[in-house]
């Protein structure tokens, strides 16, 4: 069966390779230098919610290390996205794994507590961990939400059209290149 030059003409256009698709919303990058910013962020990010804590050195210390587990999972949960190309274009996406982090380390918290049940005092009847387990999450996740959006606005940038740095004056339009 031989094709019509019309239908050869539609095949080769098919083969043809389209230029890509313009993005509208270019992904997040980590705002330079990243060796500051970042750190700075988990600074801030964690250490405010242990800042409340400054008068139990216990609490304190398990708020510092809910943070950390928070973070070190939101932060692999991002990496594994960027890995697969799919970098997050917005703050709130961030936020997001933040939240997602946030809430496993939330619900574990009351049975990682135990240990203060006995300075509390023996509550005959009731279960300790799973009567604050709703009161961690209540508690747990304002406080993720607080911290990721401290940290997705800290650490990351948007990154800036070729329009908008002509626009600022970084390069003039002799600078870009059209065609590549």
């Amino acid at each position: 069966m031989r094709f019509s030059d019309d239908a050869r003409r539609r095949v080769r256009l098919a083969l043809v390779r389209s230029p890509p698709i313009p993005q509208r919303i270019p992904p997040l990058e980590w705002r330079r230098p990243a060796l500051v910013w970042t750190p700075l962020a988990l600074a801030l990010a964690i250490g405010w919610p242990a800042a409340l804590f400054t008068n139990d050195p216990q609490l304190l210390r398990f708020v510092l290390a809910a943070g950390a587990m928070v973070f070190a999972l939101a932060l692999i949960t991002l990496s594994a996205c960027w890995a697969l190309g799919r970098a997050p274009r917005t703050r709130r996406t961030v936020v997001l794994h933040v939240l997602a982090a946030c809430a496993p380390v939330a619900l574990a918290a009351p049975f990682v507590l135990t240990r203060l049940q006995a300075a509390i005092g023996d509550i005959s009847g009731l279960n300790l961990p799973l009567a604050l387990t709703p009161l961690a999450l209540v508690l747990g996740l304002p406080v993720g939400l607080v911290s990721g959006m401290l940290f997705a606005f800290i650490a990351l940038a948007r990154q800036r059209s070729v329009g908008e740095l002509l626009d600022d004056g970084v390069f003039t339009r002799h600078d870009v290149q059209p065609f590549r």
